[in-house]
């Protein structure tokens, strides 16, 4: 990847980082510790329109976070001055708190600004619907490379056929 393609990725993903609408801010615990934030709860307005996404977008959250915290809620439309719980408290990754960590698990990216005493978390969706994700997945850097390209395996040229799109099954290195 290019120095210039990196820098834009870094700046896509601070201006991400700091949209409230998307990202929580969390001062980062004393050492030792690893739990930030704290739950609390809403009402839901009179005559909401409104459905569950809709709140965990406005607190920062991923709806799979919503439902876990608000079993039972209705998730296209909550009730009318029912309760619910923002799950705002959450563990830190237990690893260096340095520039980004994704914990697939948790379905949460975590930005640990440069000489910053604080952490952004942001809901993530990985994969794609009807696939499933790997199990037990390990994933490491073996080695990086500038301007790397790719060539679309056979089945990313069969999943795109089958849509009408044409995946470079040339055989031809395309540029990411």
């Amino acid at each position: 990847m290019t120095m210039r393609r990196v820098k834009l990725l870094c700046t896509a993903l601070i201006l991400l980082a700091s949209h409230g609408a998307l990202a929580v801010s969390y001062p980062l615990p004393p050492e030792g510790s690893r739990l930030v934030g704290s739950a609390f709860t809403i009402a839901v307005p009179e005559n909401n329109t409104q459905p569950l996404e809709s709140f965990a977008a406005q607190y920062g959250q991923g709806l799979s976070n919503m439902l876990e915290a608000n079993p039972g809620v209705d998730v296209y439309l909550p009730r009318s001055g029912s309760t619910l719980t923002i799950p705002q408290q959450l563990i830190l990754p237990d690893t260096v708190r340095e520039g980004i960590v994704i914990n697939v698990a948790e379905m949460r990216l975590y930005y640990y600004p440069p000489l910053g005493n604080s952490v952004e978390v942001l809901p993530i969706g990985i994969g794609q619907a009807g696939r499933e994700t790997p199990r037990n997945w390990v994933t490491a850097v073996e080695r990086k490379q500038e301007g790397p390209t790719w060539v679309p395996t056979a089945n990313t040229r069969r999943e795109y056929a089958k849509e009408g799109k044409n995946a470079a099954g040339d055989g031809a290195p395309r540029a990411r």
